[in-house]
């Protein structure tokens, strides 16, 4: 078992969280259509700095995230610290699949705890509507050949060996590029080897968009979404435009598998779907936060970050973190007030579910004496999942991070734990602790 993880500075003090907002998730070439991932982590970054009464020199460092990356932007942290007037600011980017907005946040919490700064902002932006695209490496390869090569002749021989496919652009892979395995095609063995049916990753679906037109329709979610104006500033983006509100059999049950097209189950329905998106979060040292009279959303109380096996159930992620996490912070699923995982696919989501009361994965897989408990679906995902808001994948884990904390807090709970699995074998997790 792993021991007891104290986040706590020499002198006493936790790691506070005193704002955290998002922008709005959408859709590919719709509302942020024109905006670059870097446009939209300084529009949220901007706004977020703007509702909290700090002088902005108390901010030192600035850790975000971009999974969709583009080939002109090679650091998105220090571009938005530049663009917003803090060139002080120590600011580095990371990626880290669908982890990385919570490893972005675990990364200033050390930096704090290790006195290396007071405050920090974590955040995340992902457009995929603006990813770059490249040109085929053979395509780069021969153009070379021919402007080196000697004589016409030899030149319009190189020509003549191109395919259209040389031609063909290479666009954003959303595959793990080990395995060359893609969301769906991992979520479809899932599915298999834990033997859920395509009815019952529909229907969790449906739970995930129904709960989140609740959340929007009552107000829940609105404080953490910011009302964005992208570039070029003739418009205006309110809401998640992924959220589907007609929720009838027939609307998703004409959808064919993805993978396996005669025996499989996941589809376009119950899979998430990449979209546009930022969140940022401010993290400060707890006296600090409380001199300066700042409303405390929550505190940092444990974090685990993980790896597990690529070829075979590869997001199984969000198991293992908890586990780690949730003995880190010296509690029990049965204390946690809500639980709010990453909901790549239905399969995937209703897998780790299955995992998180199975013994023996419990004592063979994550070296415990017990499973970590059957989750009461009350608690979870309590304002819908990923299914429902879509996936910026640098993005996905802060928001679920934020609506955790807001929830939490207007709910009156103690605990959460947040959770999410990535491409590539990662988990990652943390126990926040309200007020």
């Amino acid at each position: 078992m792993f021991s007891e993880q104290t986040l706590i500075t020499p002198k006493g003090q936790r790691i506070a969280i005193v704002a955290a907002l998002r922008t709005p998730f959408h859709q590919k070439d719709t509302g942020f259509k024109d905006s670059f991932a870097i446009d939209l982590g300084t529009m949220v970054t901007n706004e977020l700095l703007n509702r909290v009464p700090i002088e902005r020199d108390l901010i030192q460092q600035l850790v975000f995230g971009q999974v969709t990356q583009h080939s002109a932007i090679q650091n998105i942290s220090r571009g938005i610290a530049v663009s917003l007037g803090m060139p002080w600011v120590q600011a580095y980017s990371i990626s880290s699949s669908c982890i990385t907005g919570l490893q972005a946040v675990a990364n200033v919490t050390t930096s704090i705890l290790s006195g290396s700064i007071k405050a920090g902002i974590a955040g995340g932006s992902d457009s995929i509507s603006n990813s770059s695209i490249s040109l085929n490496p053979r395509l780069i390869q021969v153009v070379k050949d021919i402007i080196r090569a000697e004589g016409l002749e030899h030149k319009f021989h190189l020509i003549r060996n191109l395919t259209w496919a040389d031609l063909k652009p290479y666009g954003v892979s959303l595959k793990d590029y080990v395995t060359d395995y893609s969301v769906a095609d991992v979520s479809e063995q899932m599915a298999k080897n834990f033997h859920i049916s395509r009815q019952e990753q529909d229907e969790f679906t449906v739970r995930s968009h129904r709960l989140a037109n609740e959340a929007w329709q009552g107000g829940s979610i609105r404080e953490s979404v910011m009302l964005s104006f992208p570039s070029p500033y003739d418009n205006f983006v309110v809401a998640d435009n992924l959220i589907e509100h007609s929720l009838k059999p027939h609307r998703y049950e004409r959808y064919s598998p993805i993978v396996d097209k005669k025996y499989g189950s996941v589809t376009d329905w119950n899979i998430a779907k990449s979209c546009d998106g930022a969140g940022a979060v401010m993290l400060i040292r707890e006296d600090i936060a409380k001199a300066e009279g700042l409303d405390i959303l929550g505190y940092i109380r444990s974090y685990a970050m993980t790896g597990n096996d690529v070829w075979e159930n590869m997001l199984t992620g969000s198991t293992y973190a908890s586990s780690i996490a949730l003995s880190r912070a010296n509690v029990q699923l049965a204390d946690i007030d809500l639980i709010d995982m990453h909901e790549s696919s239905a399969a995937q989501t209703l897998a780790n579910l299955r995992l998180f009361e199975d013994e023996q994965f419990a004592q063979h897989a994550l070296n415990r004496t017990a499973a970590l408990g059957q989750v009461d679906m009350d608690k979870f995902n309590v304002l819908g999942g990923s299914l429902a808001y879509g996936n910026p994948r640098a993005v996905t884990s802060l928001r679920i991070l934020i609506q955790s904390l807001f929830e939490l807090k207007r709910r009156g709970g103690r605990l959460s734990l947040v959770a999410a699995s990535g491409l590539g074998g990662l988990g990652a997790a943390m126990v926040l602790e309200s007020e």
